[in-house]
């Protein structure tokens, strides 16, 4: 049996337009964007070209929109976001705290523990419980008052899929906190489902570029035009005064260049893609709903599916799994050596024994029907032999 790759979140396969894209930018347009001879100014056309379609696919048609700043993927991007936002004026003490942090509970690691440095700064961080998928609202509207300097808020989690209602936590947030600066790391959403920062009414939003079909190296951060004009913002990273002045260092332009062509292709094939997936996912939870609890949100995206095995450890079957050519997850791949409970799970509401017992299935538009099948066969028999060997 041929591999079976079900961990599109961990990463995708680039696409043939990412690569050729790619090729373009390491064999012909070679040169530093930063320089004027020809073929700096070549690799300067494509370091822009891609610019242009990733800002087309949040929705910024115009550079007074907003600035597209690249960066190397969506962790520097989220941390960028964070540590940019709490540093760009002096905070001094007030009432024992430096300014109160909101996040939910479950963030990927490149935002919870982000915030949880600025804890021991002197930031208060406040975390928004997630219970089955759900943003606890009323929760949010009870810490979001005048101390809120920033809420990071990603739209959909990595680990269950939940699709949080980003828009109205926003609402929440500007109406107690006006002051208040809004992130969202969109990682996840981004090419799954429709992400623009004017809908989801946010300042800054992290996107990446191995999630959506082009190889790793580039990601990208949002920055409203309020923010650029307010000076709200700061670089984490000081040098030669590229992207801006936010982002200093030369562009990785054949990763970026790439993540500009996947964007491209992303944004042409949106509706086709969704089909698939929705299609993908329901054959998924029709082929697994009597072997396996599934973790399912209130309200998720269809390419990310948590289910909890029968009492065996995750450990043992992604083993099983992929020797048998099957390649799953048991959460985030930043956090996938380390062995730790996942917090996420945790915050949905598992016990610490489900979520040790727990997989994360995510679905590709590359993905076949035949391949869900034949998932689906080699987790039955592989569950059955494992409680047999019990």
């Amino acid at each position: 049996m041929r591999e079976i790759y079900l961990d599109n979140s961990a990463t995708t396969k680039p696409s043939e337009a990412s690569l050729q894209k790619m090729r373009e930018a390491l064999c012909i347009c070679y040169g530093n964007p930063g320089s004027v001879h020809r073929i700096g100014i070549d690799a300067h056309r494509l370091l822009e070209e891609a610019r242009r379609h990733v800002a087309a696919s949040l929705g910024v048609r115009r550079q007074t929109d907003g600035q597209v700043l690249f960066c190397s993927c969506g962790t520097e991007a989220n941390n960028q976001a964070i540590w940019g936002t709490v540093h760009a004026k002096n905070r001094p003490e007030k009432n024992g705290s430096r300014g109160k942090i909101l996040i939910t509970e479950g963030e990927h690691p490149s935002v919870e523990n982000t915030a949880a440095r600025l804890e021991l700064d002197g930031f208060t961080v406040v975390r928004v419980p997630t219970r089955n998928g759900a943003l606890d609202l009323e929760y949010l509207e009870q810490e979001a008052d005048g101390s809120v300097i920033l809420a990071s808020m990603m739209l959909v989690n990595n680990e269950t899929g939940a699709l949080y209602p980003i828009r109205t936590a926003v609402d929440i947030v500007r109406q107690n906190s006006p002051g208040a600066v809004v992130h969202c790391d969109a990682v996840q959403a981004y090419m799954r489902i429709p992400v623009t920062p004017a809908a989801l009414g946010v300042d800054l939003l992290s996107v990446s570029a191995h999630k959506i079909y082009a190889p790793k190296g580039a990601g990208a951060l949002y920055i409203s035009p309020e923010m650029l004009r307010g000076k709200r913002i700061i670089p984490l990273l000081m040098g030669g005064g590229q992207e801006g002045g936010l982002r200093s260092g030369t562009e990785n332009v054949p990763a970026i260049a790439a993540f500009g062509a996947a964007a491209l292709e992303g944004m042409q094939e949106a509706e086709t893609r969704a089909q698939v997936l929705h299609r993908l996912r329901t054959v998924l939870l029709e082929k697994l709903h009597s072997l396996v609890q599934i973790n399912a949100p209130k309200n998720g995206v269809d390419a990310i599916v948590n289910i909890t095995l029968p009492d065996i450890k995750s450990e043992v079957m992604l083993r099983a799994l992929s020797a048998a050519g099957i390649c799953v997850s048991a959460g985030s791949a930043c956090s996938a050596r380390t062995k730790k409970i996942s917090p996420t799970l945790l915050a949905f509401g598992l016990t610490q024994r489900e979520a040790d017992c727990s997989l994360r299935i995510s679905l590709s538009h590359q993905n076949t029907e035949e391949e869900i099948s034949q998932f689906a066969d080699v987790l039955d028999n592989e569950i059955h032999r494992l409680v047999r060997l019990r």
